[in-house]
């Protein structure tokens, strides 16, 4: 599904083979309500690795850039909140996207979140090979 014209927030989530790493194809314009409804669904998946450590990888390169307060609030308390369900890393796939890879990194800035180990990458393929280096 090609995704990259919405203006819907679209999240399609995934888990990559033989790894335990939730995939998240992000597009759209995103609201608060939008974001917790996602964090809801990618805790459903992690329960899915039972309790072993995990990694997300966020494809963000087709996600309007967020100017809404909240919005960036509510995305920044998802880092805390992979955090202490395990998480060990977040990889941002934000192609060329200069703006996106800036508020990627205030996220996780203000988060709180003090263990996740954050990385930007131009591909999916860059940043599945760091995380692999982390060992998922």
């Amino acid at each position: 599904m090609d995704n990259s014209r919405s203006t819907e927030p679209i999240s399609i989530l995934s888990i990559v083979p033989g790894r335990n790493v939730i995939l998240s194809d992000a597009s759209g314009v995103w609201t608060v309500e939008a974001v917790e409804q996602n964090k809801k669904d990618i805790l459903e998946l992690v329960r899915k690795f039972g309790g072993k450590p995990w990694a997300f990888l966020g494809d963000v390169a087709k996600m309007a850039p967020i100017v809404d307060a909240e919005v960036s609030k509510a995305f920044s308390s998802m880092h805390p909140m992979f955090e202490s369900n395990g998480a060990v890393a977040c990889a941002f796939v934000v192609g060329s996207a200069i703006a996106i890879k800036v508020q990627a990194q205030r996220h996780h800035d203000t988060s709180g979140a003090q263990k996740l180990k954050i990385g930007h990458f131009r591909t999916r393929e860059e940043a599945l090979d760091w995380l692999a280096t982390i060992g998922v």
